[in-house]
């Protein structure tokens, strides 16, 4: 009733729009015929429906019409406008599933991963420490020539930081001296003020140790916690840190040996074991060499990252085969450096080098007589099974042959690579310039290590030329080293720059899959 009577009302208040409605419900028909027919064609996005089939579904549901007529198309506002609301919508579509998983992706490795490559602060880190444990190196073999080693007789790695304080803690250190074999069959008439001088060299070089491992776990510690390392490296850096701490009980065991009577021949001078003497060296050139090594991979790292397609190129020139037998040769010269060292310790420990002080013969010919070489009073069995190597590593004078023998085969094969390095045109082609100076390197330290090794001979052993000459050692096996991290092909290194050249313009430290993922995004955004 109520409607009717608005409706009347409604109807007969206004003749003209009376009108208007009236004549408009007549013309409907004849405006519908005159529109255009919109095509579900219009609105389809060839490009997004092949990335996301979904999408079809919203536009089929307006039916199959006959495409329209192009001039009337552009001119129509509505259509316009809905091309530009269907375009955008299937634009945020396709890329939200993208933008979500780089978003979750990157999240996620700002939060719990590590680096893909370890920061250069790392890099430089490492090669601090190495150049901590050189000098540590040199210092130790100073305070063995000085023989000063023995000086402290006991091991307090935390109380024995400090030095004698007063004159009553000066007394009880010289009264512990004072019990050992050194001082009564070497040092019987040493004075207080003597015996300062040797404890003072024995207590810097213990310093110096602890010194070397706080400052390698406390960064160490420092650079996992803030994520600047990479997980493989941090392993490796976990490694080290137990070298040092092994290196330090090293140390106490080998001057333990030389604190007993029982320990060392009968008749002979007070001196720590060889073999002791050689692990406490070998471990300090392990660990020298790792923190090296290490080092110079990270820096080379950085180098090959700067310019992904040309660090490929790099590495794909150094794995040719060619190149193979040179990777060998420096890897064997490196074992061969290591080992020539190592003998030489069993020379310092022997104190080897105060006899045939003569070059390149030894007494009438270039090797003692066969019975003083294989001396049947360093046999302890009676088959005199353990007659051979017992001499190799006791008897000083074939210690001393076989260091020479060593020295010779390594300056022998260095001049040897150098050699094919120079005269084989495929090595020469193919060896990059950084590696052939680093040959150039190795063949100046391995010619100032022979001169110094027979000067020291021929000088009867004097404390600065013997500690030159173990400073050379390691500085020659540094050279070898160098020259290795320039010709090796580190296979992750290579795999990160296949990524980083995929994805150029985009973050390295992302994966392949992400970077794929960014290059659809991409191409949704041109839409």
């Amino acid at each position: 009733m109520i409607s009717n009577r608005v409706f009347a009302i409604f109807f007969f208040s206004d003749p003209p729009f009376t009108f208007a409605m009236a004549s408009l419900g007549t013309s409907l028909p004849l405006w519908r015929g005159l529109a255009p027919h919109l095509s579900k064609d219009l609105f389809k996005c060839h490009q997004c429906l092949r990335n996301q089939g979904y999408a079809a579904k919203s536009i089929r549901r307006y039916g199959a019409m006959p495409p329209p007529q192009p001039n009337k198309v552009r001119s129509s506002l509505f259509t316009d406008k809905n091309r530009q609301f269907f375009t955008h919508s299937l634009r945020q579509s396709a890329a939200a599933p993208l933008v979500a998983d780089a978003v979750a992706e990157t999240s996620t490795k700002a939060k719990s991963s590590m680096p893909k490559i370890s920061s250069k602060s790392v890099a430089y880190w490492l090669l601090g420490s190495a150049a901590s444990v050189f000098g540590i190196v040199v210092f130790g073999g100073l305070t063995r020539l000085t023989e000063s080693g023995l000086s402290i007789t006991e091991w307090r790695p935390v109380t024995g930081s400090l030095p004698p304080l007063n004159a009553e803690d000066w007394e009880s250190e010289f009264a512990k001296y004072r019990a050992s074999p050194e001082f009564q069959l070497l040092n019987p008439h040493m004075t207080l003020s003597e015996f300062k001088s040797i404890y003072y060299m024995e207590w810097i070089h213990r310093l110096w140790g602890r010194f070397v491992g706080l400052s390698f776990v406390l960064p160490a510690a420092y650079f996992v916690a803030r994520k600047k390392i990479s997980a493989p490296m941090a392993w490796r850096v976990f490694g080290i840190s137990g070298l040092i701490a092994f290196q330090g009980f090293l140390g106490w065991w080998m001057v333990k040996s030389g604190l007993k009577d029982d320990l060392f021949a009968p008749g002979s001078n007070p001196r720590v074991s060889q073999y002791r003497l050689t692990a406490h060296l070998g471990a300090a050139f392990i660990c020298y060499v790792s923190m090296l090594w290490n080092g110079l991979a990270i820096l080379r790292s950085h180098r090959l990252m700067k310019d992904p397609v040309a660090g490929l190129k790099q590495l794909e020139a150094l794995r040719d085969p060619r190149l193979a037998i040179f990777r060998r040769c420096v890897a064997g010269l490196a074992l061969l450096v290591f080992t020539t060292a190592m003998s030489g310790a069993l020379v310092a420990g022997l104190d080897a080098g105060l006899i045939y002080n003569e070059f390149p013969y030894m007494g009438k010919g270039f090797a003692p007589p066969t019975p003083e070489l294989f001396d049947e009073r360093y046999s302890r069995h009676e088959d005199r099974s353990d007659l051979w190597w017992r001499n190799m590593l006791e008897n000083p004078s074939l210690v001393q042959l076989d260091h020479r023998i060593l020295a010779m085969t390594t300056f022998t094969s260095i001049m040897a690579l150098w050699a094919y390095s120079r005269r084989s045109p495929t090595v020469k082609r193919l060896l990059p310039a950084p590696a052939r100076k680093g040959m150039h390197g190795v063949v100046g330290f391995a010619c100032m290590q022979v001169a110094l090794g027979i000067t020291t001979l021929l000088y009867l052993v004097p404390v600065p030329l013997a500690s030159a000459h173990q400073a050379g050692s390691v500085l020659l096996l540094t050279w070898v080293m160098v020259l290795g991290s320039r010709v090796w092909n580190p296979s992750r290194t290579a795999k990160l720059l296949q990524i980083a050249a995929k994805g150029r313009g985009q973050p390295v430290s992302f994966s392949h899959a992400y970077a794929s993922r960014s290059a659809a995004s991409s191409t949704v955004k041109q839409l």
